[in-house]
């Protein structure tokens, strides 16, 4: 399938899966919602994973093969951190700023390919990269002021960092699904880096709520099917992100897939009627404008 397709049905699927989430937000703690898109998601990966390869041989393939532990392993981490900070620049009043920059992660995608892999990218397809990540700091900012009066914050660093986190997880799944060689099909290594990536990631996080936020088991239980629903949405988004990954450059992936910010403002627009402000519409049109010229000369 064109890797295209399938970033935009990652993107989609990811912002369905966060309009899920908005609702669990005002009902659970922050770090438990975050724990919804793994806890609620390995369901659906383990009975996709055990009905497709029908025994348990493909586990133990999988984990003889040292390269994959260590992708697999060390991207979870790196995405389990990244949620940490995260939750951590919420509480700064201008946090808005290192979100924004945590959008660099493209960016440094980028480098983070060339640094691991030996990826290289075109001057053009890189300078489309640039110019569409800039374009969606300004769509995130929506103020420019207040953005460059705290460009030098402490905020700054930490989205800076925050986006660092991300990056390194894609480059280091997209590493997990390269590294198993002895599979078939891109989908295979796609399936069985999902399936070994969130129920590691669930051990992780089920250990952390039962030792600090105990008492968000009962609420998530008590909003099983909804958490069901948001995670059944993050088990075939990260599948196709996965799956993306195994079939180009995940620099261009992540790229494109910035476009779940518009899903996410053409949701706002025509169900909740938020009024479109120019500044959005600009960071849209150079948003456009940098993905364009990326997969022209990519």
């Amino acid at each position: 399938m064109n890797w295209i397709v399938v970033t935009v049905i990652a993107a989609f699927v990811q912002n369905l899966r966060f309009t899920l989430q908005k609702n669990i937000n005002k009902k659970v703690s922050t770090f438990a919602s975050s724990y919804v898109r793994f806890a609620f998601a390995c369901p659906f990966a383990i009975a996709l994973f055990f009905i497709y390869f029908q025994d348990t041989a493909t586990i133990t393939q999988a984990l003889s093969n040292d390269k994959f532990i260590i992708y697999f392993i060390s991207a979870s981490i790196s995405q389990i951190i990244f949620t940490f900070i995260m939750l951590y620049l919420f509480q700064f009043s201008n946090f808005i700023i290192g979100t924004s920059l945590s959008k660099t992660e493209v960016i440094q995608i980028v480098a983070l390919e060339l640094i691991l892999f030996g990826d290289t990218l075109s001057f053009l397809a890189t300078t489309g990269v640039i110019i569409s990540t800039i374009g969606i700091i300004i769509f995130s900012v929506k103020n420019l002021n207040l953005f460059f009066k705290n460009l030098f914050s402490k905020t700054t660093i930490i989205g800076i960092i925050t986006g660092f986190f991300l990056g390194l997880s894609v480059v280091l799944y997209r590493g997990a699904t390269l590294s198993l060689t002895e599979f078939d099909s891109k989908f295979e290594k796609a399936l069985c880096t999902l399936f070994f990536g969130v129920t590691f990631q669930t051990i992780l996080m089920t250990i952390y709520i039962y030792l600090f936020e105990r008492g968000e088991f009962k609420k998530l239980y008590e909003h099983r099917y909804q958490c069901l629903t948001a995670g059944f949405c993050s088990f075939v988004g990260t599948l196709s992100w996965f799956y993306a990954f195994s079939l180009i450059q995940s620099s261009f992936v992540r790229a494109l897939g910035q476009i779940e910010l518009l899903f996410s403002y053409f949701s706002s627009t025509l169900f909740f009627k938020e009024k479109v402000k120019l500044i959005e519409i600009i960071g849209i049109l150079i948003f456009v404008t940098g993905v364009t010229i990326m997969l022209v000369f990519k």
